[in-house]
């Protein structure tokens, strides 16, 4: 496709240099194409700049609704049949909004465990309370039973250490509305997946009743240190995640969620209501999901009192210290201490727990009510990063709840514990201690950041991961750079940290469609479809959109879903319904075909006055094309242009409005990464 430009209006002017957007009519289409010029180092945002930014909004809304009207027809997208059934039923919609037959199980988790960590071991009783809200009538349940993948027979997509092995999770006493029930722990532990395990039920479950599951359960805590996602953090110290059987999602898509779980994929949950008591030793401390309902029966009357105060200050304040542990001035004297939290409407529960950690907390307003979250950070003595990590998860929830995606953080408190994981759960974070300041900020933006993306949508990552992982990877990319100045960003953020391997490995298995499910992908691709690519895409999302139109899109999509189950297709349908523009050719470009990113500079012209210069998409992703042009005069300006020029073609000629010789141009890929660099400039002669 050839670009000429028949009419330009440029909205705006940033001091000498120009930041807008550029309107050129091809055909009867408006096209929308963003020139920013800026310093290579900035982060591409487009209206930061604006003098009137309602102004903006308002003629970039008429700009899509020139667009809405003259999109030729695109071809639909592939929809599988999952989905059509769940739009035939009314459950789901073609416009990305729950349909008015949409609905989704739930359950409330009462919970009393004791924790031996001397004896490595936790145990556990249950009440569950379990209402179907389906059409369908049940018959069976299936529960999700992740600690049996640490059995020696389990299967897994990756290595682990000889001691990640136990001998899994055993469950007794197990009783459905009072009526006990046979359980074979054996059974289970030799079946094909010991990670999912069917119960029958006595008395079929009917849609729109209840049922109670009474059960107990033991199981031994794992001790590998190799950053995984829970078990033993020293003698005394753990982190418990997936430790209490659960019932899985029953949905309108696949019905039960049987994907097994094989350490590499992550996980699906209903929004459900939790009560746990968790007991420990004497002078052991938990944090946990929730809010501590027991503060004054457990803490000492000092840590109490500093608790307190970190609940209202803009500080950190020093619950415990080193001091205090010296002091025996903790917690309460008890032999045994029962700490209990509630939370609501979470998709799950984990907890960490240690008798020699300490403890920093502080707190932050997130919404304009004045509502403040709690931000906690437990962490061993000699950690050399975590006395910093309270502020700086401090600063990530400001900046998610007010800047991107500028929605409030949804939950009372958020606590980021030292283990030996690099992962996330509803209002904890599980981190391990990193090699320098730049890769903690990074990682706890990150796993903040899935705060939105699976917790506050309810997200199947383990078929999905894109869905979570590549917008917590985005994300934690802009908290990085505009919240942070990184002395190392190419190694520690996006593009650098999350696609280095894509350029490494030259195989289709790194140009896997992202729709392809996860739980079937093995490395180099579940993490490349996962992290980097899907970020990518965001990104270029962001691109095409523009600032207020992205963020109005994400949020939209986000208050549509909150609390529920978005599958892929409701976020391509909310996003271009909202857009107000046709993306069906982005989202297929993007998720659903075999591509690269690959630009290429084919050739210049100079035409009165003008330059002109031809790009080439090789790879066929609808990247933003960024150009830098040196000059003869020695300055260099720099130039972004909107993915939308590549909806209708692989080629396009561009007009640069430069003012004197150029000397040179190239493409400039500070965002994104080209598989092909060869062909990224061009030497004007």
């Amino acid at each position: 496709m050839k670009i000429r430009n028949l009419t330009k209006i440029l909205l705006s002017q940033a001091g000498s240099d120009h930041e807008g957007f550029v309107f050129t009519f091809t055909g009867h289409t408006l096209q929308p194409i963003f020139i920013h010029q800026l310093p290579p180092n900035s982060l591409i945002s487009p209206i930061h700049n604006f003098q009137s930014k309602e102004m903006i909004k308002t003629l970039f809304s008429i700009m899509l609704l020139f667009l809405a009207l003259s999109l030729p027809a695109q071809p639909t997208l592939y929809l599988p049949r999952d989905f059509q059934q769940a739009v035939k039923t009314g459950a789901r919609t073609l416009n990305g909004k729950p349909g008015q037959q949409y609905w989704q199980n739930r359950a409330t988790y009462q919970i009393d465990a004791r924790v031996k960590p001397s004896d490595k071991r936790i145990e556990g009783q249950a009440a569950i309370t379990y209402t179907n809200n389906s059409p369908d009538t049940l018959r069976q349940l299936n529960l999700k039973l992740i600690q049996n993948v640490h059995l020696l027979q389990a299967r897994r997509a990756s290595y682990v250490d000889p001691a990640f092995y136990t001998t899994g999770i055993s469950l007794s006493n197990v009783r459905v509305n009072g009526k006990m029930l046979e359980w074979d722990n054996g059974a289970v532990h030799q079946s094909e997946d010991p990670t999912n395990a069917w119960l029958p039920l006595p008395e079929p479950l009917l849609p729109g009743k209840s049922l109670q599951l009474k059960l107990e359960w033991n199981y031994e805590l794992q001790t590998s240190t190799l950053e995984h996602r829970e078990g033993m953090v020293d003698e005394t110290a753990l982190f418990a995640a997936y430790w209490y059987p659960r019932i899985a999602v029953y949905d309108d898509i696949s019905g039960w969620d049987r994907i097994p779980h094989n350490v590499q994929t992550e996980f699906y949950g209903d929004f459900n209501d939790y009560d746990v008591t968790i007991r420990v030793p004497k002078g052991c401390v938990v944090w946990a999901t929730g809010e501590l309902q027991n503060d004054k029966e457990v803490l000492s009357p000092l840590a109490l009192e500093r608790f307190r105060q970190s609940l209202k200050s803009d500080t950190v304040v020093h619950i415990i210290t080193q001091e205090t542990l010296a002091a025996g001035q903790a917690v309460q004297p008890a032999e045994e201490l029962a700490w209990r939290f509630t939370a609501r409407e979470v998709t799950d529960f984990a907890f960490g727990a240690s008798g020699h950690f300490l403890w920093d907390a502080t707190s932050i307003v997130v919404d304009s009510t004045g509502r403040r979250a709690s931000v906690q950070a437990a962490y061993q003595p000699e950690s050399a990063d975590f006395p910093e990590v309270a502020q700086i998860a401090r600063a990530c929830i400001g900046y998610f709840s007010t800047q991107m995606p500028a929605i409030p953080y949804p939950y009372p408190t958020m606590t980021i514990f030292n283990g030996h994981g690099q992962m996330e759960y509803p209002m904890m974070v599980n981190d391990v201690d990193m090699d320098n300041l730049d890769d903690t900020k990074a990682l706890t933006a990150h796993e903040i950041a899935h705060t939105y993306f699976p917790f506050l949508t309810g997200i199947n990552e383990s078929a999905y991961a894109w869905m979570d992982e590549g917008w917590a990877t985005l994300l934690e990319f802009f908290a990085c750079t505009e919240l942070y100045t990184l002395e190392h960003p190419e190694y520690a953020i996006y593009p650098g940290y999350y696609l280095r391997g894509y350029l490494g490995v030259k195989g289709a298995e790194v140009d896997v469609p992202m729709l392809t499910p996860s739980h079937q992908l093995l490395a180099p691709a579940y993490g490349l479809n996962s992290y980097g690519k899907p970020a990518s895409a965001y990104l270029a999302l962001y691109n095409l959109l523009l600032e207020y139109n992205f963020l109005e899109c994400v949020q939209e999509y986000v208050e549509r879903w909150r609390g529920k189950h978005p599958q892929p297709y409701d976020f391509f349908f909310t996003i271009s319904e909202c857009s107000g523009q046709n993306l069906d050719w982005f989202w297929q470009s993007w998720f659903m075909e075999f591509h690269t990113m690959d630009l290429a500079l084919v050739s210049y012209r100079e035409e009165e006055g003008a330059f002109f210069v031809t790009v080439r998409n090789e790879g066929g992703l609808p990247l933003p094309i960024s150009l830098k042009v040196e000059m003869e005069e020695g300055n260099t300006p720099y130039f972004r242009f909107n993915p939308i020029l590549w909806r209708e073609g692989a080629e396009v000629e561009l007009e640069l409005p430069v003012n004197g010789k150029v000397r040179s141009i190239s493409l400039d890929w500070e965002d994104f990464r080209d598989v092909d660099p060869g062909d990224d400039r061009l030497d004007v002669k």
